[in-house]
This record gives structure tokens, sequence and C-alpha cells, in this order.
């Protein structure tokens, strides 16, 4: 059966002994990310089925609904043996005060979801880190065995002591400038999830420098066999010396044979879906849900 259990009803270390059974399981859903990216969620949860969903969620304008947290990719349903029955008796069970969603759901969650939700497909890219460093690197696209070996020549020290106000300083100037799409508080989360994750031991930044100074970094959180990128920035020197392709490789060279997903987070952007199959990533796809039931209105702002 499944229950809606408010935050304080919610047995945090229940959550995340059921979250381990599930197959489908992803970093983004410890219940110490959830407190982290919504203080308040809630969740919907069937132990019989070892089944949860979390429920992030804010009000504004007196109105409660679902949201997607800055730097989380994906949420949804998560079971020791998902299908699509029930993933919609969840999203059914969904409570009615929220009216208003914008959510991204996992890779599992492929069936059409329930009536006047509407859908749109991200996609994500993945690598299987399961051959040699050497067999790895031969699958790499032409150019970006030729970008590597340039920024091998240029960055042959590859750094791992980044602190996290250094990385997301940079962050902030470069990546978050140029796509500016950083909500307010974006930032203050971003560190805080890395603040956590290194407590935890899940939190890996590694990084390359000119002059004594990181020109590139990237943000990997690492959790039951998947590590995900979870940010990346590089200045124009870095970009310019082909410092991102440095920066991968060293994290496919780190993991090579161990059998982790390299999960690159994904990008409907050609030309980064394109920089991460060059690696050999291969795309799948996640699904974003969109409901709006709000009185007519609302419905017409917050379209």
């Amino acid at each position: 059966m499944i229950k809606h259990l408010r935050h304080s009803e919610i047995d945090k270390a229940q959550w995340d002994v059921l979250l381990l059974q599930c197959s489908d399981r992803l970093w983004y859903m410890q219940s110490w990310v959830l407190d982290v990216s919504c203080p308040g969620w809630e969740a919907l949860m069937d132990v019989e089925h070892g089944a949860i969903m979390p429920l992030l969620w804010r009000r504004k304008l007196g109105v409660d609904y679902l949201y997607q947290p800055y730097g989380m990719q994906q949420q949804g349903v998560f079971a020791k043996a998902p299908n699509s029955e029930l993933h919609r008796t969840f999203l059914q069970e969904v409570p009615s005060r929220f009216k208003y969603w914008d959510i991204h759901v996992n890779a599992s969650m492929q069936s059409a979801p329930i009536a006047g939700v509407t859908v749109v497909e991200n996609t994500d890219q993945t690598l299987v880190m399961d051959r040699s460093i050497d067999t790895m690197r031969a699958a790499y696209s032409t150019s970006h065995r030729r970008n590597m070996r340039k920024a091998v020549e240029a960055f042959p020290e590859v750094f791992e002591d980044l602190g996290i106000p250094e990385f997301v300083s940079l962050f902030q100037r470069t990546t978050g400038s140029r796509f500016a799409s950083i909500p307010e508080g974006g930032l203050v989360l971003l560190r805080k999830l890395m603040e956590v994750g290194k407590q935890k031991g899940q939190c890996r930044i590694t990084s390359v420098n000119a002059s004594g100074a990181a020109i590139a970094a990237v943000c990997f959180m690492e959790w039951e066999g998947r590590c995900i990128l979870l940010k990346a920035a590089a200045d124009e020197a870095g970009k310019e010396q082909r410092a991102m392709f440095r920066l991968v490789d060293q994290c496919i060279a780190h993991h090579a044979g161990s059998g982790m997903i390299l999960d690159f987070a994904g990008s409907n952007t050609d030309s980064v879906a394109r920089f991460n199959a060059g690696f050999g990533a291969v795309s799948s796809v996640y699904l974003h849900l969109h409901r709006n039931l709000l009185p007519v209105p609302l419905r017409w702002i917050k379209r």
C-alpha cells in the first residue's frame, strides 16, 4: 500500500535502506541529498513493493507545487522491480494539493504518464568503464584522441586539492555565466551538496592549473557504482587548451576496468552531447513531466 508521508513522518534510515534495494537507484535520491536540496520534502512509500517517490515541493502565491531542485537531474519513482503499472499508480497517488508539476523523472519511467501530464524527452549520456584504459581510449573519436593528447601535453598533472569555494567561484564566472540558468539560491545549494558530499566521501573534485590557479575543474559525485559529472567549469584558457578532455579522460583512467558508470548527467545541447559521445558514451531518454491543474488565472501565469 502506498502511503503519503509528511517530512516529519519519514524514517530517513528506512528510506535509504529501501533506496539501496531499488534496481534503478540514483545518487540524487539519498535522504541527505534530498534534505539539502528540498528541506521539507515529502514522500510516497510502498514498503511491501520496495518502492519510493520523493515529493520535492515549494510554495508560491499560496500554491504548493512539485519542482526540480537545482543540480538534481532526475527524481520520480524508484523500485526493486520498476514497471509501468507501479509508476502510474504512484503518480495517481500524488496528493491533490500539488496541482502543478514540473519535474524530471528517472529513465525507468518510460511509459505513458497519467492523464493531464505532458511529456518532453530529455537525453542523458553514460559510459560503462569496464575495460582497460587503453581499450577505452581506442574507442574515443579521432578528434577526441587528438584533443586529449594536446591536453595531456599542456596539463601533465591533474590535481584533487581544489577547495569547494574556489570551484564554485570558477563555476559561477564560467559555466554559470555562459548559460545564465542558475536559479536564486542555486550556488548556495551547489556548495552545500559538495560540502556534505565531501564529508560522506562521495564528492571528488579534479582540476588543472595554470600559473598556480585552476582554469578548469569537474565535480564528480560517486555512489553505488555510478560516477555523476555534477558540474564542470573552464575559463577561456581552459577551453582553448582543451582542459576538459584531460579531466574526463583522467576520470575514465581512474575507474577503468571497475565497471563503474560515468554519468555525464546528459544534455539536450548538441555540442555537449557530441563531446560526451566522443568518449564512447551512449544516450538514453528520461522524461520531463509537466502538469497544470491550477485555477484559470494562475494557470495562465504558470504555463
